[in-house]
């Protein structure tokens, strides 16, 4: 599992990026347990760094790091 996650918004059209014990993010599952992939995705990566090249690669709009652990 990697240190960061990186969750892709499909429905508002942005990036968050978390570190792996945020608590909105859960080590990539989100604060919606068993939901299905409907709003979005979660996706893993072992640095910062990592994460927001994937976050680029992603091509949302609105890329930013978590306001609650500072991703």
């Amino acid at each position: 599992m990697g240190e960061f996650w990186v969750f892709e918004n499909w429905t508002h059209n942005y990036i968050r990026v978390h570190r792996r014990n945020c608590c909105m993010c859960n080590n990539g599952r989100g604060i919606h347990t068993g939901a299905p992939e409907r709003n979005g995705r979660w996706h893993p990566a072992e640095t910062r760094e990592q994460a927001l090249l994937l976050a680029q690669r992603l091509g949302k709009t609105i890329i930013a790091e978590c306001a609650t652990c500072g991703g």
